[in-house]
């Protein structure tokens, strides 16, 4: 999964963990609070999002097993910028600040996937901000389908509702109920109970090249 760190990594934490469970939908951490460790996924999910005052919520990311949070509180002392909580029966690996900064002297090779992991989310983060700004929402869509399939190795369908596309999306769900309507009479997709099936990922992806106003990455 792209943002996840390597079995190597895991593996050398793995006697530093002080492991936590959780039960879904508890909270593991609220935005602003403060923190002075990392946690990476062991099973289930979590997903990272805010609640505005309105009680509306936005989720941001959910993040699966190899996937850590928590770098901005340990390396540069900053609060919770989102809500965390269980995704299912969740399992997290939580290291205290004092026992990572051991680590990473002992092993500077941890370190340096840390900044990999890193690097990759933020760069996932700016190309959403990107799209935001220039795609339209079928298009928006068309990409989190396709990231989604391919972070979970399975480009046959993606298990998502409605409710969680839109809460990522930052739109409603008639709208993304619309845009789903959209994809499958274009013949990409086939919506179901929690389910997009996606029956033609190759010519989605140029569908969506094609709706792309920037230069592809690749």
């Amino acid at each position: 999964m792209m943002g996840s760190l390597p079995e190597r990594t895991l593996n050398q934490l793995a006697s530093v963990q002080l492991r936590q469970c959780f039960s879904d939908g508890e909270v593991v951490h609220q935005r602003g609070e403060s923190g002075d460790g990392l946690s990476i996924i062991l099973s289930g999910a979590v997903k990272m999002g805010n609640y505005g005052r309105d009680g509306r919520y936005f989720l941001s990311k959910l993040l699966f097993p190899g996937e850590s949070f928590g770098e901005f509180v340990v390396f540069a002392n900053l609060p919770r910028t989102h809500t965390a909580e269980a995704v299912g029966e969740t399992e997290l690996g939580y290291i205290s600040s004092e026992k990572l900064n051991k680590v990473l002297l002992q092993s500077p090779t941890i370190a340096y996937d840390l900044l990999v992991s890193l690097s990759t989310r933020l760069h996932q983060s700016l190309e959403a901000i990107d799209d935001l700004k220039r795609l339209p929402l079928a298009a928006r869509l068309a990409k989190l389908l396709l990231i989604m399939a391919n972070e979970t190795n399975n480009t046959s369908y993606v298990a998502v509702s409605q409710e969680q596309i839109a809460a990522q999306l930052g739109v409603s769900r008639i709208s993304v109920s619309k845009s789903l309507k959209q994809l499958t009479k274009l013949g990409f997709i086939k919506p179901g109970y929690h389910t997009v099936h996606i029956l033609d990922a190759k010519n989605l992806a140029k569908w969506l090249e094609q709706q792309s106003q920037t230069l592809s990455l690749s």
